[in-house]
């Protein structure tokens, strides 16, 4: 009985081995004669078949768009994209003038570094490489659309030429479409259609395509047709300044104009150095209303192009980014356009498209800022970012990866002064507009330009102050606050004298709007604040490119 069973035992694992052996001997088999299998080859890096667009949008605030929780009903194809895009709730802008915000973009650098300081650089003075500069060197056909003359239009008022400026801006594309007046003089700030024709004819090119539109800047609205343009006003509403006497022989137009609000400071509109109009609730909807037509008209636009995309099978093998270049103020604390460092103008929208919606509908609540935009891109392309990058990439964030982190604090440059660009060329191109202005401006308008002219060039470099912010905290220096004073333009416009504090801090959190300074009262948070911005802007300033502005009186003509 035992040996019977230990023989049985023995010999069960033999015929288990047999068994095993003809499987393999069956599997080698039919190996032998499948067909040979190719290695696997490298994985192609995705610049060789990725096309990129960069959608930046003049003086978008992300809070008017749905995504960001607007309830106006603006932005319908804007926020369909959102839910296929990573959506940045927190992307601030490097400064608050648009030339300088862009580049700052463009070359992941601050503006001091990269040498964009003030409207009339000259090619000489930004030479840092840019986005397009480096997918050209990857092979890729260049292409801008712009419709911001920020970007394209220069005026010589010595000698009364139109200047070509494609030095600074417009180097390293090989096709810079530019809009232009209609023959009714209708505004430059037009959306850029012509980037339609341009991907129709480059479709099958890979290609780097950067639309510049200007269409939401002031004056609000006054390129936007029927039935968009006047889709909010406020019911038979009529502008303040058509309404008021001492304006009848004014022509200013309907649509809010940087010449009505260059004069509306603390929500009064000055006239001959004297308040003679506060705003009311319908004056700032007025406003916003016309600002949100460019928004849903602009949003329109953004709806055509997307359908472009799916129509020429381009969408799934483009990426795609949409950012601000930075916002406006819309009344809050009675100030309206760009004039300052303050929380709409320099929280902006960001939204990437991921060829395939990948990561669609992602959420980034870290914060972000204008320098990470290149390195993002070029991280997603597989092309190494330059080393002179001050921002960086966001894929880490976009994956979740473990240690990925935003920027904690972010470094603005309040550069130039407004006060600046009027001594260049602003005030100057007014006279030349015909811009009107009571006998007693006209006297002492001569004053102040001297006074900004003489100022400005013993500084020599142009003025600016910093800031720094994180998500609770928003500091701001101001550096020449004496100077700020002296010429401030509120003060001119006003005719009593403005006074600023050389700090100011805000709680973003309880006071959004920015209108408690507790630099006072926190003294441990100035402290920290301001030890980590003055140790930016010393190493900033050690890297800052020389300025030399051209010798000739370059303006911009705004519409």
């Amino acid at each position: 009985m035992n040996l019977t069973t230990n023989s049985h035992q023995i010999r069960r694992p033999g015929r288990l081995s047999g068994l095993i052996a003809l499987v393999v001997l069956t599997v080698w088999q039919s190996a032998a004669f499948a067909a040979p299998q190719k290695p696997a080859g490298p994985v192609k890096p995705k610049h060789e078949q990725t096309n990129v667009i960069l959608i930046s949008l003049q003086c978008l605030r992300a809070a008017h768009l749905g995504a960001y929780g607007y309830k106006r009903g603006t932005s319908a194809n804007i926020d369909r994209m959102a839910k296929q895009s990573v959506l940045f709730e927190y992307a601030i802008s490097q400064a608050n003038l648009t030339p300088v915000a862009q580049m700052s973009v463009l070359t992941s650098q601050y503006p001091r570094v990269n040498g964009m300081v003030s409207f009339e650089v000259t090619k000489e003075s930004v030479t840092a490489r840019t986005l397009p500069e480096i997918l050209k060197y990857y092979g890729y056909t260049t292409a801008a659309t712009v419709s911001s003359p920020e970007f394209f239009m220069r005026f010589d008022t010595g000698s009364g030429e139109m200047i070509n400026p494609g030095d600074v801006f417009s180097r390293s594309f090989d096709y810079f479409g530019r809009t232009a007046r209609g023959p009714s003089g209708a505004s430059l700030r037009v959306a850029p259609t012509d980037a339609f024709r341009w991907l129709k004819e480059n479709s099958d090119k890979k290609f780097f395509l950067w639309i510049g539109s200007g269409l939401l800047h002031m004056p609000y609205a006054a390129a936007v047709p029927e039935p968009y343009k006047t889709m909010y006003d406020p019911p038979d509403y009529v502008p303040f300044w058509q309404r008021l006497p001492q304006l009848k022989d004014v022509s200013l137009g309907d649509a809010p104009s940087y010449e009505v609000f260059s004069r509306v400071y603390r929500n009064e509109f000055y006239w001959n150095f004297k308040p003679i109009h506060k705003l009311t609730q319908d004056d700032v909807n007025y406003v916003i209303g016309r600002y949100d037509a460019g928004v849903a008209y602009t949003d329109n636009y953004i709806g055509e192009l997307l359908k472009l995309l799916d129509s020429l099978k381009l969408t799934e093998k483009t990426l795609i980014v949409l950012q601000s270049m930075h916002g406006d103020d819309l009344g809050e604390n009675g100030l309206f356009f760009h004039y300052d460092v303050t929380e709409p103008v320099i929280k902006n929208a960001l939204l990437v498209r991921f060829p395939g919606a990948e990561y669609g509908g992602r959420l980034v609540k870290e914060q972000v800022e204008g320098l990470d935009v290149m390195p993002t891109i070029l991280g997603y392309l597989d092309i190494p970012a330059p080393h002179e990058a001050q921002g960086k990439s966001l894929l880490p964030l976009i994956r979740k990866e473990k240690q990925a982190r935003g920027s904690s604090q972010v470094f603005i440059d309040r550069l130039p002064w407004w006060e600046y660009t009027l001594s260049k060329w602003y005030l100057e191109m007014q006279h030349a507009t015909g811009q009107e202005f009571t006998g007693a401006e006209l006297q002492r308008l001569k004053d102040y330009q001297a006074e900004l002219q003489q100022s400005f060039t013993r500084l020599g470099y142009p003025p600016g102050d910093i800031a720094v912010r994180t998500k609770e905290w928003k500091l701001i220096v101001r550096k020449n606050r004496d100077l700020l004073e002296k010429l401030s333009w509120w003060g001119f416009i006003t005719g009593v004298p403005q006074k600023y504090p050389e700090i100011e801090l805000y709680d973003l959190r309880k006071d959004p709007l920015e209108r408690n300074n507790l630099a006072l009262k926190r003294p441990d948070i100035v402290s920290r604040l301001k030890k980590s911005l003055l140790q930016w802007d010393s190493a900033v300033e050690q890297r800052k490119i020389d300025y030399s502005p051209s010798s000739k009186k370059m303006i911009i003509p705004y519409p």
